[in-house]
């Protein structure tokens, strides 16, 4: 638990304690619209096919080296 000496103090803390909730609340909300965002079925299928991509082309990158080996 924390002492004060006068009230100048605890206002001085409570002041900070609010100014954190308020930065907390902001980066929920922030947050919370990201999640939003990265979830729209436009966003999900984009991610899907360029995932797919992304595995076609290592598969296409790992063919042309082991062709060169051999």
């Amino acid at each position: 638990m924390r002492n004060y000496n006068s009230i100048q103090e605890i206002d001085k803390h409570l002041k900070i304690l609010r100014l954190q909730a308020d930065i907390h609340k902001q980066r929920a909300e922030i947050d919370f619209k990201y999640i939003k965002l990265a979830l729209k079925p436009t966003n999900l299928f984009a991610e899907f096919v360029a995932m797919l991509s992304q595995k076609y082309l290592y598969k296409k990158i790992v063919q042309i080296i082991l062709k060169k080996i051999r």
